[in-house]
Parts: structure tokens; sequence; C-alpha cells
């Protein structure tokens, strides 16, 4: 016959046999050490609950002599509103006892002997000895850590306060998918969707159909935004402009600014590592501005075209007085009088030539230049204006080396002309002492590309003001006294990227300054073409 078992209550004499078999183990002296060298609090109890060692942290922590702790329930360490909570999950873990910490997500306090308490981060480790089950629970006063806590959520606060009081959007993304930290109120008004901390930016742009165009309208590949630009390459990306389509179809040009920062800013951030890359993000709603340039090319366009007509009309009526006086045809000139009509002859033409540039500036702003495309020689284009400008001046050897002899490519020859003509011009006008200026053409084969060089020796350009060179109206401090609107170099980059080339260059004050353009060959000769034009 079988009989049942069934748990039982250990007697007197087996809890004595185990004490002794505990009492045998304390005393020896690496475990007693090994428990006195803990930088934590240890409490060592028996599967009763009941307090079998501590160590001289727990004096220190508690304010109870070791010998009053002995014997006690563990539950008098704890505050007590936590005692009968505490009691069913000490019963539940003596079930299944593992490893395990308490202090993730549980606010959990301790108890002083002077019934103070403070918050605590509990470990629990299983102990099996011939004695029987024993639990060490690790306790750390995290006070402090908890204060630190507070602190840096209260900054945090103050800093999303900061960052939402802003006028520009302000997001900080960081990995490889570019996943959002945080972002302020503004950044959101741009988007018109809320970009969820952890999301990574292409989600967030599919989920919410947001497209980012560029500033031809066109929609920008996921690699060519500014954000991934500067995450992936480590350069920051500034003044770039982009036009965000909201989900209801509004679209805001921007401008943005993205610059990498350092890791050793994040390291109280949970997803922080050493090789997370990281990029702030600044952009500026740029609508109003975008209207009052509008507004202002609006202006220019209607006042240069009201000018151009009397200054054809006066241009026209000086032509007309000088040749026909040449011809004997009315009282012969003094030279005082053929001289002043000659100035104000260049004068007209200077001004005329000033209202077609800003004619050209409408134009383009608003879209509407028109290039007559064919194709042409460009070395043959290249030498008519090489011609032309050195009888302008006496003071500067103009050399023209071109590879091969005929370079053909598809342009607006007029416009074309216009750029070469303003880039030599420039050449020669920021080149005052004189000197040599070499206008190099050469086919870029593998580019399928011509490349032309302008090169003078003269001022070269300030290296502070070089990102502002291509711009309307800008001009370099070392030009003042030299006559100049400061559209020339603005309309040249339209034009040559209307064209689908580019324009770049490279300056030194006081050395010079070379121009480059690129353009795409359609066909080319094979011969060699290098020539002077000599000064008059």
């Amino acid at each position: 016959m079988v009989q049942s078992l069934r748990l039982v209550a250990p007697t007197a004499a087996i809890q004595r046999l185990q004490q002794r078999r505990m009492r045998a183990l304390l005393a020896r002296s690496e475990f007693q050490a090994l428990v006195e060298s803990a930088p934590d609090a240890l409490v060592m109890i028996d599967g009763q609950g009941c307090i079998a060692l501590v160590n001289q942290q727990v004096e220190v922590l508690f304010g109870y002599p070791r010998q009053e702790l002995v014997g006690q329930q563990l539950e008098c360490l704890l505050p007590e509103r936590f005692h009968k909570l505490h009691l069913r999950h000490r019963h539940a873990y003596m079930q299944t006892p593992k490893v395990r910490s308490m202090g993730l997500g549980l606010e959990l306090y301790g108890r002083r002997k002077d019934g103070s308490e403070f918050p605590v981060d509990i470990s629990l480790s299983p102990m099996r000895t011939r004695a029987g089950l024993f639990i060490i629970s690790s306790i750390r006063d995290i006070t402090e850590r908890r204060r630190l806590d507070h602190l840096a959520q209260a900054q945090q606060e103050l800093l999303q306060a900061v960052l939402d009081a802003l006028p520009s959007g302000v997001y900080l993304v960081q990995g490889e998918q570019a996943r959002l930290v945080f972002a302020n109120r503004a950044a959101t008004e741009v988007w018109g969707a809320t970009w969820m901390p952890g999301q990574a930016m292409q989600d967030f742009l599919s989920t919410h159909q947001v497209r980012v165009l560029g500033i031809d309208g066109h929609e920008l590949a996921y690699d060519e935004l500014a954000t991934i630009q500067a995450l992936r390459t480590g350069q920051a990306v500034h003044q770039f402009q982009e036009m965000i389509r909201q989900p209801e179809g509004t679209a805001l040009p921007i401008l943005l600014n993205a610059v990498g920062l350092r890791t050793q800013h994040f390291h109280h951030l949970e997803s922080a590592s050493e090789h997370t890359s990281r990029v702030l993000v600044v952009m500026q709603d740029i609508t109003p501005l975008k209207t009052t340039e509008r507004l202002k090319d609006e202006f220019i366009g209607v006042a240069a075209h009201e000018l151009r007509q009397p200054l054809t009309v006066l241009k026209g009526f000086v032509d007309m007085l000088v040749v026909q006086t040449r011809r004997g045809r009315g009282a012969p000139l003094a030279d005082w009088q053929e001289e002043a009509l000659m100035e104000i002859m260049v004068a007209t033409d200077r001004q005329i030539e000033f209202t077609e540039a800003l004619l050209d500036v409408t134009r383009i702003q608003a879209g509407q230049l028109v290039l007559t495309i064919e194709p042409r020689d460009l070395v043959e284009l290249a030498r008519k204006v090489v011609q032309g400008i050195q009888g302008t001046t006496e003071q500067h050897m103009l050399h023209l080396h071109a590879r091969p002899a005929s370079l053909v490519v598809l342009i607006d020859s007029l416009r074309i002309q216009q750029v070469l003509t303003n880039l030599i011009s420039n050449a020669v006008k920021y080149s005052p002492e004189g000197g040599m200026i070499e206008v190099d053409i050469q086919a870029d084969q593998q580019q399928n590309q011509v490349i032309v060089q302008v090169r003078d020796h003269g001022m070269g350009i300030p290296a502070d003001q070089q990102p502002q060179v291509f711009q309307r109206f800008a001009r370099a401090d070392n030009t003042q006294g030299i006559m100049g609107a400061g559209l020339g170099l603005y309309l040249c980059r339209e034009l040559i990227e209307l064209h689908g080339g580019r324009i770049w260059f490279e300056s030194s004050e006081g050395h010079g300054s070379t121009f480059f353009i690129a353009l795409p060959i359609i066909s080319n000769a094979v011969s060699t073409c290098q020539e002077s034009i000599a000064p008059p």
C-alpha cells in the first residue's frame, strides 16, 4: 500500500539543525570577508523570511546594529504600508527562486531605525546550501540617483520648453535610420504631422505622406535629403533649401542647417552608444521671405523695363548727334562737346547693361528665361569674346588655349557668350595692375564634358566672403572703387545651371582667381588650338 506524502512545517529540531549549519557556514573567514567587502548592503534571509546575516553596510544604511536584525522578519526594513504586499511577493518568490532585480519600474523604499524612508534598488539571488535555501538581497540607496534623474528630467522639460518657444524648427536624429530623438513644436508645424521619438525618418515620411522636394519642384530621393547627407557623411550642410509638402498638400519652402554632434554630449541617453552618429537640424519656414523676394523681383522687373525705353532713346539720339555731326550736318562740335557725348554714350551703355541684367534676374526668378539651344563651337565663341575684350585693354595679355581646337556643345550661344564675357571682363577688371589672363578649354572625355577655366593673377577674393560670391548683389570688400552691381556671377551660375552644367572657382586674396565652367559635350574635333591675342 502506497502512502500519500504531504508537506509539513519543519520541526524545531530541524530548525535548530539548519541554524547550526548556517553558523558553521558563517564562521568561515572567506565567506565572512566576502560579505563584508561588498559595496552594497547585503541581507541574507532563510526560507521563512528571517534575517540570518547582514553586513556592515546594512548597519550604516539602516541604522540598526546587526544583533537587532538577526532573527527578525525581513519586513522590518520596509515601510509598514508595504508589509502585506511584500509578504505575498516573498512567498511567491520562494516557490521559484531565481536571480532578479526589483528596481526596474518599481518605487521601492527602505525604512531606517529612526523611521525615515529612502528609495532603493534591490537585487535577489538564491543560494542553496546544506543548511537549506537562503536568499541574498543586495540593497542600494538610490536617493542621489533619483535626485539626478529628477534634475535631468527637469532640465529636459526646460530644454523642450525653450525649443518649443523658438520660431525655427529644431530636431535631433541619430543612427543609420535617422531615428528621432526630439523635435520642437515649430518642426511639427512645418511637417504637418507628428514624428514620434524613436521612429525612423523614412518610416515617418511614408506613413504620413510627407514629401520633400528640391527647389526645382522635383521630389528628392531619400539619400538627397540634407539630414541624411549630414548623418552619413559627417559633414555639416548649411543653407540648404527644401520644399516640405504636408499631408494635406500645403507646400512650405524651408531653409535648413544640419550639423553632426559629438557622442559625449549624449551620454545620458539610454540609446546612446560610442559609435552612434547624431545630427541636429535647424529649419526655418521662409515663405514670408520668398513672398517678399517675389514682390521685390516684380518691382525690379517693372523698374528695369521702364528704365530701358528712355535709356534706349537717349542712346539713339546721342549716336545720331555724333554720327551726323561727323558727316558735316550741322555745326561742328567742340572737342569738349564731343568728349561729353562720348561720356554720355558710355554711361548709357552701362545703364542699359545693368537694366538688362535686372530683367534677366526677374526672368530667372519667375522661371520665364527661355534658352535657344543649338550646337555651337565653344572654342570659336570663346575666341570671339577674347578678341573683343582684348581690344579694350592695353595692360592685359589675353591667352586662349584649347584642346581640341573645336568643341561642339549644345548651348544658347548668346547666353554662354554673356557668361564668358562676364568672367573674362571680371578677370581684367579685378587685375588693375594688368598681366596675363588665361582662358583654357579642355575636353574631359571620361565625364563627357568640356571644362573652361578663366584664370587671372589679380586681387583675388577674401576667404570669408567666398561663400557669397554667387549671390545677388554680392561684392567683395576689396573691390571698393571698382564699378559693378554684383549681378554678373549670379547670372553666370543661373545660366550655366540652366544648361545642365556647373560653375565653381578657386581664389586666394592677393594671388588671383580661377573660375571653372563644366558643360556637356556632343562632339569634338581632334586638333589643338593655342593662341595669344595681342593688345591693340
